[in-house]
């Protein structure tokens, strides 16, 4: 009884959550423009046009009751039609949806081995020249814009040495409905700038958290107990530290996956990735507002969606975590 009311609770938080997500989005994009001019000739178009374009698309209707119908074909699982591309708006995104995604999953799981890995470097090391150039480094990591390092990234690896495309996604290969470029060897080069934009920032975010918690873990008595028992320094570390730092690093890993999803608009913008957050920047410079509501109610389930994911791997892998009210 106490989990179905735990699962109820957190469901009614999810949807007052998307509902809220929702009525910001429409309010902010009914304030930024009018559509009518990007849908009709603005410059052959009579008064009569733009009234009938407008009683179309439904804008003459007071803002409560367009927010209200939108409400109801949501609960339909309708967005309505694009603007711009005469499509319905959802099956839009979700054409994007493999380019954001493989970058976010190519990114997350560098980030997590990497990060990982300089953090147990570092931590098993403290106050050494590794763990200072490790901390240094994650410190200007974290403090750099993610659209100068993007351009320092296309500057280095395209513009100097040629190593990589500055842009773009390359050749694609159709697998379950989807277009997939890291299939192919073109792809796979297009792939390598946007995912290093995306993963060094979370290499050292999940670096400095492996770091403070292997350092933490070191000091407790259990480990000095193994060091004392004889244990090597690598099974001490991979079988008993690590496991005891994966909890913080799962929670963030889950929470930055789901911000690589919302918030790759930066770079996908400045590597002309064909992706989610592209097609949110260039609905908004349109003011194709069916897309951009579709863009918005995907991005907001699925941070809910991973966020109640990184809970219940938090209640399996920890036995002293439980689902609670």
């Amino acid at each position: 009884m106490a989990l179905l009311t735990t699962i109820s609770g957190r469901l009614s938080q999810a949807f007052l959550l998307l509902l809220v997500m929702s009525l910001i989005g429409f309010i902010g994009i009914h304030s930024v423009g009018n559509p009518v001019y990007n849908v009709v000739n603005i410059e052959t178009a009579t008064p009569e046009d733009i009234r009938r374009a407008t009683e179309l698309l439904g804008l003459d209707q007071p803002l409560w009751r367009q927010y209200l119908v939108f409400v109801q074909n949501l609960a339909t699982g309708s967005f309505g039609t694009s603007y711009i591309y005469h499509l319905p708006a959802f099956d839009l995104v979700l054409s994007k949806l493999p380019a954001t995604l493989e970058l976010a999953v190519v990114a997350i799981v560098i980030a997590t081995i990497a990060g990982t890995g300089l953090g147990l470097l570092a931590g098993t090391r403290p106050g050494s020249l590794v763990d200072r150039i490790v901390v240094t480094g994650t410190v200007y990591a974290l403090s750099v814009p993610s659209f100068w390092l993007s351009m320092m990234l296309i500057l280095v690896g395209a513009v100097m040495t040629g190593w990589f495309p500055p842009g773009g996604r390359g050749e694609t290969v159709d697998v379950l409905g989807g277009d997939w470029s890291f299939l192919t060897v073109d792809g796979l080069k297009h792939l390598v700038l946007p995912t290093l934009a995306l993963a060094i920032p979370n290499i050292a975010l999940i670096a400095r958290l492996a770091r403070a918690g292997t350092v933490e873990v070191e000091r407790t008595d259990f480990v000095r107990f193994c060091i004392a028992k004889g244990l090597s320094g690598r099974r001490i570390l991979f079988r008993h530290a690590l496991p005891n730092i994966s909890l913080p690093i799962i929670t963030i890993v889950g929470l930055q996956f789901g911000g690589m999803l919302a918030f790759a608009v930066v770079v996908e913008t400045i590597f002309a990735w064909p992706g989610v957050g592209k097609l949110l920047i260039d609905s908004i410079q349109l003011l194709d507002r069916p897309v951009v509501m579709a863009t918005l109610t995907f991005i907001s389930i699925a941070f809910v969606a991973l966020n109640a994911l990184v809970d219940l791997l938090y209640a399996v892998l920890d036995p002293r975590v439980r689902i609670s009210t």
